[in-house]
């Protein structure tokens, strides 16, 4: 067990079992994903990837605005008062429904503003899968609030599990579709069967939670008015901070076609797959933010300050890892191809992580402490830089301007979040906060490539050991917050790794 008894009351301890857990289960979901991109890839090839990956896109700012942010409301709500389970989770799916409804005329106005303005039309295949995908939002939209009831009760394991077993049974269905000949549209008709059974399972799993306020779980309209007033803003920095990551995946299919998009695919997916990592973390961490910055500012600090070391930690050396195994790490995705294009993308979107994943959590400790609608201008500012930035340079240099500006973006949002976290914990030395974990990765890089020129795999062996050896040796975790994280691991082997720590 990776918890004692008498660890489980402890803030450490829940955000042990919120985050480990399910990152487990979603990599392994992850990894039946990887394998059924290897067929998918292979069989559709670029072009017929590129279709699926913008369709793909283009749903998601949909399925964005008609969740309206009220994930992150139901999570938090739930967390601070877990007797109104039932009620929140009812007014916030009718909520939802009926979001799904109004935005139906915001999707035939979208496609025919792309129809007539680009010069090439979107396929039929193409607007069938979106066609599609958008009917799967009616019982898609219902499981994102049971799984957010399972999050605002720190149950994060049961959606985490029920996301696994529906990861199997859509691959094996997808695979089908392939098999079968048919293409994207197949690929978007299994969604619905997926989130179908995906809906079966939360509900039934979550009947202990809701059974105790099923009788004042009525729907009221004066309630959902409320809950759109709050979640505006949380709807608006969802979906500005995805147009900010994907904006790009629309202007290279303007400007450059359904195969580079494709080819720039390859890198997303592998970013997809990592932002696994801090998404799941920073989901953990938001009951417990949520409780400490009304309860325990100064305690709030510190479990904040942590969090970004461990995240930065942790992102260094998997952008190194990928620098320098991008084009064997393409080539066994999507085959050859796709390269060069899709290992160049990789090297150079990779390095969007280090600063993307503190992104990520300062977001949810902004949100926790109630700062959404100070985010939502953040958001603005880095996504008009984005936005004007990609449509100066993608034109001229494609993808690889489109991956430069990703970073930059990133750093950018950065600094406006860096300013608002002041308000909410008081100033903070970031140089201090992230020098030795940078100077770390700096002697990793060098002692890889050094090392490379005798084979790769023993570059990035020894960068690794000389990573963990630099992080140790310049102390990038001072003592308290390395007893922290010693308690996120088994039982059995924590007093080694303290001994161990004591003795280096």
């Amino acid at each position: 067990r990776l918890i004692g008894r008498g660890d489980e009351g402890t803030v450490t301890a829940r955000v042990a079992r919120n985050s480990i857990a399910p990152i487990a289960l979603n990599l392994f979901n992850r990894g039946i994903d990887f394998a059924f991109a290897l067929v998918m890839l292979r069989v559709l090839g670029p072009e017929g990837s590129g279709i699926y990956t913008y369709v793909v896109v283009i749903f998601g700012w949909f399925d964005i605005v008609t969740n309206f942010g009220l994930n992150l409301y139901l999570i938090r709500e739930t967390a601070r008062d877990r007797t109104k389970a039932a009620f929140l989770l009812a007014n916030t799916s009718a909520l939802r429904l009926g979001l799904v409804g109004l935005c139906i005329p915001l999707v035939l106005a979208f496609v025919g503003a792309r129809q007539s303005l680009i010069a090439d039309p979107l396929s039929a295949e193409a607007l069938t899968a979106l066609a599609l995908l958008y009917i799967g939002l009616i019982p898609g939209t219902i499981n994102t609030g049971l799984a957010a009831l399972f999050y605002g009760f720190e149950r994060i394991e049961v959606p985490s599990a029920v996301a696994t077993l529906t990861t199997i049974i859509g691959a094996v269905m997808r695979l089908g579709a392939l098999l079968l000949g048919f293409g994207v549209v197949g690929l978007a008709a299994v969604s619905i069967a997926a989130n179908l059974i995906t809906l079966a399972a939360l509900a039934w799993t979550a009947r202990s939670l809701l059974a105790a306020g099923l009788r004042g779980a009525a729907v009221r309209l004066d309630v959902m008015r409320r809950m759109v007033t709050e979640s505006a803003p949380l709807m608006l920095n969802h979906l500005l901070a995805t147009i900010f990551f994907q904006i790009d995946i629309v202007l290279i299919e303007a400007f450059h076609g359904e195969r580079m998009v494709g080819q720039y695919g390859v890198a997303y997916k592998w970013l997809l797959a990592l932002n696994i990592i801090p998404s799941f973390f920073t989901q953990a961490m938001l009951p417990v933010m949520s409780r400490q910055a009304r309860e325990n500012r100064d305690g709030f600090r510190r479990a904040y300050l942590f969090s970004i070391k461990l995240l930065l930690t942790l992102a260094i050396p998997v952008a190194v890892i990928f620098t320098f195994a991008a084009e064997t790490l393409t080539a066994i995705l999507g085959g050859a191809a796709f390269l060069p294009d899709g290992a160049i993308a990789t090297q150079l979107m990779i390095w969007s992580i280090p600063i993307g994943w503190m992104n990520s959590l300062t977001q949810y400790a902004l949100v926790a402490l109630d700062m959404q609608r100070r985010i939502t201008w953040a958001f603005v500012a880095a996504v008009g830089f984005n936005i004007v930035t990609n449509l100066i340079f993608v034109p001229q240099y494609g993808y690889q301007a489109a991956a430069i500006t990703t970073i930059l973006s990133e750093l950018v949002l950065f600094i406006f979040f860096a300013r608002l976290m002041v308000i909410g914990i008081g100033s903070v030395s970031w140089f201090r906060v992230t020098w030795r974990a940078g100077a770390a990765g700096a002697l990793m890089i060098g002692s890889a490539a050094l090392a490379s020129m005798l084979h790769p795999l023993i570059g990035l062996v020894i960068g690794c050991g000389v990573y963990a050896a630099a992080v140790i040796g310049l102390r990038v975790f001072s003592s308290e917050e390395i007893e922290r994280g010693v308690t996120l691991l088994p039982v059995r082997v924590r007093e080694p790794i303290r001994r161990a720590l004591r003795t280096a």
